[in-house]
């Protein structure tokens, strides 16, 4: 009887794999800068040594898209960045869309960092996604690019991109609401417009651009990060 063999795992569940058994984050990767002073990185999370290079590169803020600053960046910073200010921490969702509240005040972000020549810093968990998905409204919203452009190279930088697939209509949808334009994706990945919160009364829906989100948090533990401070592998771009 003939001996059959089994194949062997598909390449992207391997890659998968290792991606969750490693942890592994993109490295900071610089998106814009400018002569006067500005600089925009984009990362996924950070080790207490890439906090650090991030500081001695002379950034100042930075924007968590995952919602974990209040227990990483906040208790890394002591040791590798005294000075980072974490002015944005909340969990965003890759296949859902961006809010028009939220692109305001990061543009908001973003200018006023242009204008006073900042260096500033946005990361998700791993850089590619939700990072990517920024990017791309960086690239079209300041550097004028195409959508098309945009998406290309969100895709191009990221990794297990089929695991999102909204994520290109979503940077459509992005280049419409910029332009203007009706939405002309499906609704499900159109730029989220809530209704402006009457005066006097309070908007759930914006999002919370701060300071320093560290200043406002309770004091967090040490003793469970002082493992996550360690090197670990490093993905190239």
């Amino acid at each position: 009887m003939p001996s059959r063999s089994c194949p062997g795992p598909h390449p992207a569940a391997l890659l998968l794999l290792a991606a969750t058994l490693t942890g592994c984050a993109s490295d900071p990767l610089l998106v814009d800068e400018s002569p006067g002073g500005f600089a925009l990185y984009r990362s996924g999370r950070l080790s207490g040594a890439e906090i650090g290079e991030l500081c001695a590169a002379g950034v100042e803020e930075i924007a968590v898209l995952a919602g974990t600053g209040r227990e990483r960046e906040c208790v890394l910073r002591r040791e590798h960045c005294p000075g980072l200010r974490v002015v944005y921490d909340e969990e965003q969702q890759a296949d859902s869309p961006l809010s028009a509240a939220f692109l305001e005040a990061f543009d908001d972000w973003v200018g006023e960092a242009r204008a006073e020549g900042r260096k500033i810093a946005f990361r998700c968990r791993h850089g590619w996604h939700r990072a990517g998905r920024l990017t791309a409204w960086y690239r079209m919203r300041w550097q004028g690019w195409s959508a098309e452009r945009a998406s290309a190279e969100m895709l191009e930088r990221g990794r297990l991109m089929f695991r999102h697939p909204t994520l290109v209509p979503q940077v459509r949808a992005l280049a419409d609401h910029l332009a203007g334009r009706a939405c002309s994706t499906e609704p499900q990945h159109c730029v989220v417009v809530e209704p402006r919160a009457s005066e006097g009364a309070s908007d759930a829906a914006s999002p919370s651009f701060v300071p320093d989100v560290c200043a406002q948090a309770p004091e967090p533990r040490t003793s469970s990060h002082r493992s996550r401070t360690t090197s670990r592998p490093r993905c190239s771009t």
